[in-house]
């Protein structure tokens, strides 16, 4: 009798399953078809082709959906969309960019973006297994609603010539201050919001009083530019330089160029990472609601991700997707006890050591 309930409760346990795949399958179709009647999807994107053909492989697997991408930079972004706020305008539907401060201390309080949690139904984008650190652990802002990163690599904020600088003589974010580097360390300006986070890693993980000292005792050489700052490492004219990304270093690497230079080795604690272009946000009144939410589902797919990274030469958050760029992966640990200033939690951070090199840097 008992192996005949037994048998009864598994037959119910695997119907109420069946239904309730079913039932997902029957939603999500429903939603497909609102978002085909729509017709539509607008989006702001990044400028950066790669990231764009990646984008755009959407009209591929919904080609009822017609895609209207717009490329801006961050800066471009955000005057757009406050200029349309302005006049009640409400134009776009997605925005996949790169994040940093003002997100957190003006967008998001002006509210510029609807919660794109709600819209994250597929099983396989949800479940923890699939990302970094987990699902949640995407979400850039406090209330885990509204920014969401799929891409997270290490920031390498230091990139020294090993040809020149072996590693018993530097191998710790400490050793820069040695007195020895003076004069040959070479720096984005860091008084410019989103020139790199080096005084920011600095100022959180040795104090205020140690990246106080480097930028006043070690005089940094600024560079103006990513450009000019990639001219210097691929010429060799400074052994220590921040500001470049992993990609660049990649890039320049490829082209036989700074074939001696490695990113400084940092324990996880002192690991920044960063989303890079790699963070998706729903706007605010989105004129095809159910398209964008057909295309976020889409794109945190493994199929759409794979593609994004590869193209990109990037890495996403997912762990069943190969690192586009193995330089700059993350380890589960430094993920965990790493830190990124792209966040809302870590905001006020990369403002304060602004405003510190602003001072130092008079």
């Amino acid at each position: 009798m008992f192996a005949i309930k037994r048998a009864a409760g598994l037959c119910m346990a695997l119907a109420l399953t069946s239904h309730g795949t079913l039932s997902q399958a029957q939603d999500w179709a429903s939603v497909v078809a609102a978002a085909e009647k729509e017709g539509t999807l607008t989006l702001l994107g990044p400028v950066i082709q790669p990231y764009r053909q990646a984008i755009e492989q959407f009209q591929k697997a919904y080609p009822n959906i017609q895609l209207q991408y717009t490329g801006v930079t961050s800066p471009e972004f955000e005057a757009r969309i406050r200029n349309e706020r302005r006049v009640n305008r409400y134009l776009w539907d997605v925005t996949v960019l790169g994040f940093s401060g003002s997100a957190f201390t003006q967008q998001l309080p002006e509210g510029w973006y609807d919660p794109i949690r709600p819209m994250i139904v597929k099983p396989e984008v949800l479940a923890d297994q699939n990302w970094l650190g987990g699902f949640a652990a995407g979400f850039l802002d406090k209330k885990q609603q509204y920014i969401y990163a799929f891409q997270a690599g290490k920031q390498n904020n230091v990139n020294i010539d090993r040809s020149v600088v072996p590693e018993a003589e530097l191998s710790s974010l400490e050793d820069l201050l040695n007195p020895k580097w003076k004069g040959k360390i070479a720096i984005l300006d860091p008084r410019t919001r989103g020139s790199g986070h080096l005084i920011t890693l600095l100022q959180t993980t040795l104090g205020t009083e140690k990246a106080q000292q480097f930028l006043t005792q070690q005089q940094p050489v600024i560079a103006a530019t990513n450009r000019q700052l990639a001219d210097w490492v691929a010429q060799g004219a400074y052994p220590i330089t921040s500001g470049l990304s992993p990609s660049e270093i990649a890039t320049l690497k490829d082209q036989g160029l700074a074939q001696s230079v490695d990113a400084l080795k940092t324990p996880p604690a002192q690991t920044a990472w960063t989303p890079g272009w790699g963070a998706i946000a729903l706007l605010h009144q989105p004129p095809h609601p159910n398209a964008a939410k057909v295309f976020i589902n889409w794109f945190l797919s493994q199929p759409a991700q794979a593609d994004w990274a590869k193209r990109g030469f990037v890495n996403s958050r997912r762990t069943d997707v190969a690192p586009g760029l193995a330089a700059s992966a993350l380890s589960a640990e430094a993920f965990q006890k790493g830190l990124t200033f792209n966040s809302e939690a870590n905001a006020d951070k990369a403002q304060q050591a602004t405003e510190l090199a602003q001072k130092a840097l008079q």
